[in-house]
């Protein structure tokens, strides 16, 4: 059985060395040809890229030349002197060296005021140029080989012309305009040299014409009064693919061609490319490169596939580890989706039992409401719903935070706080709970930095959440210890470190590791049940991180917890005078305005049943109310009330017709005393840092989220009114 695995294996090797090379040499060919295909698009793109160059520099200078003839047209010019001096001055001022004006009878008449005729030498030279217009071209470009008058030197140029219609100078009918331009212009216009190492250049670029004569040729070389042929080259070839008579076919038909052919000289293989020009350019853009230049890209593509045979090895590795990997990760997906299994049916549970108990208690209260044997019993209905109703708040609340936080829509506000002030507001509404369970609370402070800047209401429902788990799962008879104290880290800043360590049931190692993930519980074994989201510690260590600072969890089972809060923060020097004020309470909460009417409140808002409590409560606390369903209502009301008749509006920010934001910037815009002085209170459901910004920004004072808490709004009544009266 083993022989046989071990010729299975052999064979099975022998296969895959086969299969390799046989891939491997068709790899290479393949390679060779793409790599072939590729040098020939890249020399077709450049050659394509140059022509379209020295094409569109060709067109202008032809527009150019119809522009002067218009100009030459519009100065009227009786004479041939007259418009040769206008030619010299237009030449002056163009990109042309010379211009001429050619007669129907071959005359040529230039801005140098020298006359040309076919017939008679001028210069040791003659000047024909009606044969350039032969078969009615409108348009001609090529090579023209100039002298420069008055010092018998030579200069190679191209010739631009452009033929003339009904244009006659003193009784002579004028035939072509002409102009003459150096030939470095259309060098300065193409890549001559490319494919270049080693500082040499393996490429070249080249201009001819139809007959083969180079205008610039490939060693960017002009020999004066010496025709350089493209044949002559080809001719001198050891070996080529395509003879001079089958080059000139293809040229004649216009054709885009290439073909190789080698030097005999140095026996270098090369690839010739043909390209002709378009319209009335009878031009040939040529580029030769150098076959090297194909097989040294070929010997350094086989070296990269070998390694690619390599890499694919590794790669097959990489991939099997992630299979893995994914395996690990779908069993996490998987136990995720167990957890938020069990968290919907935890949230069903938690919330449909304070729902039913609310409804219970309300059929309850309005079943015996007429009853007064029940009054007292009814009192305790109600404080039990309104308990209940709390309990339901702080559950949808947990789910929103933890939405809002991993949507990163969460803003941490930056204001100054009382590090003492926030540890005591959590030992007021703490102590009750954990000393009524038979637990002892603790509290430790060392705070040398009494004001630090940080979000007060964050903090404290980090601090909230972690006490209150540590009241749940600390059994009667122990005690839970809330200590807090300060680090400095420099000049400016502080790091305040609370800490609550209990001694009670503690956690386990499984579930202390997976604490701060969402939806996590473990059951309390005194209860055998969970309670809550489970979102809690997940919300509190987003919370944490996201002003910069972190929470820790040491945990032993049967032996307790100690949870650790970190928060750096930017020291405060001077307390604010508004945190040095006492807060105002129900007893001492102003009822009157200054002139003994009662305080009259503005209620905004849309919602009826809102609206209803609201105006309720405030009239209970003695206050004199006025509602509106919207912010045009607002706005009109207070527009035709008296100064100083209202005290306050309590303003919804959405509503139809007009918002909360749009009627506050109205009533501060208005031109009376009491528009900037009156208090405006945002009431709303959105509790976003830009809701807040807007809310202040659009002239409110302050910022109340609804569901409205009665304390804190009538708390801020309070402190409102007695800082206005300061």
């Amino acid at each position: 059985m083993k022989r046989n695995h071990k010729h299975f294996y052999l064979l099975l090797i022998i296969s895959t060395l086969v299969i390799v090379s046989f891939v491997t040499l068709f790899y290479v060919k393949r390679l060779n040809q793409t790599i072939l295909d590729n040098t020939v698009r890249s020399i077709s793109e450049i050659a394509e890229h140059d022509k379209s160059t020295i094409q569109t520099y060709i067109d202008i200078c032809w527009q150019d030349l119809l522009e002067i003839h218009k100009r030459l047209i519009s100065y009227n010019c009786k004479t041939l002197q007259d418009v040769e001096g206008k030619m010299n001055l237009e030449c002056a001022s163009s990109g042309f060296t010379h211009i001429y004006l050619l007669a129907q009878d071959g005359t040529i008449y230039t801005d140098k005021h020298i006359t040309y005729t076919p017939s008679n030498k001028s210069m040791d030279r003659s000047l024909n140029l009606l044969p350039y217009f032969t078969g009615g071209r409108e348009k001609v470009v090529a090579r023209f080989d100039d002298k420069i008058e008055n010092e018998y030197k030579l200069k190679d140029t191209l010739f631009y012309g452009v033929r003339l219609h009904n244009y006659e100078v003193d009784h002579i009918k004028m035939y072509a305009l002409i102009g003459i331009s150096d030939i470095s212009s259309i060098e300065d216009n193409m890549v001559i040299d490319s494919f270049i190492k080693d500082g040499k250049s393996r490429g070249h670029s080249a201009l001819i014409d139809m007959d083969g004569n180079y205008i610039v040729n490939i060693n960017k070389e002009i020999y004066l009064n010496k025709r350089n042929n493209l044949y002559e080259h080809l001719a001198a070839a050891s070996e080529s693919e395509l003879t001079n008579q089958e080059v000139a076919q293809k040229i004649a038909n216009l054709e885009t061609f290439g073909f190789y052919h080698t030097h005999e000289e140095n026996n270098d293989e090369e690839l010739f490319y043909f390209m002709p020009f378009d319209n009335d350019i009878n031009l040939y853009f040529t580029m030769s490169v150098n076959k090297k230049v194909f097989t040294e890209q070929s010997r350094t593509f086989v070296t990269l596939s070998i390694s690619m045979l390599t890499l694919s090895m590794l790669t097959v590795v990489t991939m099997l580890l992630m299979v893995m990997r994914f395996q690990v990760k779908s069993i996490r997906t998987t136990e995720k989706a167990r957890s938020q299994k069990e968290f919907l049916s935890n949230m069903s549970h938690e919330i449909r039992t304070p729902l039913n108990g609310l409804i219970g208690m309300n059929h309850l209260i309005m079943a015996h409401i007429d009853n007064e044997d029940h009054k007292t019993q009814i009192k305790e209905w109600l404080k039990k719903s309104h308990s209940t109703a709390n309990y339901l708040l702080s559950l949808v609340n947990d789910v929103l935070d933890m939405s809002k936080l991993q949507a990163g829509k969460v803003d941490i506000i930056k204001e100054p706080l009382l590090v003492e002030g926030l540890v005591d507001e959590i030992t007021a509404m703490q102590a009750d709970n954990i000393e009524s369970r038979g637990v002892k609370f603790i509290v430790e402070k060392d705070i040398p930095v009494p004001c630090v800047e940080g979000d007060v209401t964050r903090t404290k429902q980090i601090l909230m959440n972690i006490v209150g788990n540590a009241a749940k799962f600390t059994p009667e008879g122990n005690h839970i210890r809330l200590s807090v104290s300060q680090k400095k880290t420099d000049d400016s800043h502080v790091t305040t470190i609370y800490q609550c360590e209990d001694t009670g049931i503690g956690m386990s190692q499984e579930y202390l590791d997976k604490i701060f993930d969402t939806f996590s519980q473990e059951r309390n074994p005194h209860t055998n049940i969970t309670t809550g989201t489970g979102l809690g510690m997940a919300i509190s260590k987003l919370l944490a991180n996201a002003m910069d600072g972190d929470i820790a969890v040491e945990s032993e089972l049967n032996v307790g917890s100690t949870f650790t809060v970190t928060i750096p923060s930017r020291i405060v020097a001077e307390i604010p005078d508004y945190l040095k004020e006492s807060p105002a309470d129900e007893s001492t909460l102003p009822k009157k305005a200054e002139n003994g009417r009662p305080i009259k409140i503005l209620v905004v808002e849309d919602v009826e049943l809102n609206a209803e409590i609201l105006l309720e409560i405030l009239e209970m606390e003695g206050f004199q109310t006025v509602h509106v369903q919207n912010g045009k209502e607002a706005l009109e009301l207070f527009e035709e009330s008296s100064p100083g008749e209202f005290d306050i509006i309590l303003m919804d920010m959405q509503m139809p017709v007009m918002d909360g934001c749009a009627a506050s910037k109205e009533i501060r815009n208005l031109d009376r005393p009491d528009a900037k002085s009156i208090l405006i209170y945002a009431c709303t459901a959105n509790t976003f840092q830009e809701d807040r910004d807007k809310a202040l920004e659009s002239g409110m004072n302050d910022f109340l989220t609804k569901p409205i808490d009665v304390d804190i709004l009538l708390k801020k009544i309070g402190k409102s009114i007695q800082r206005t009266k300061k």
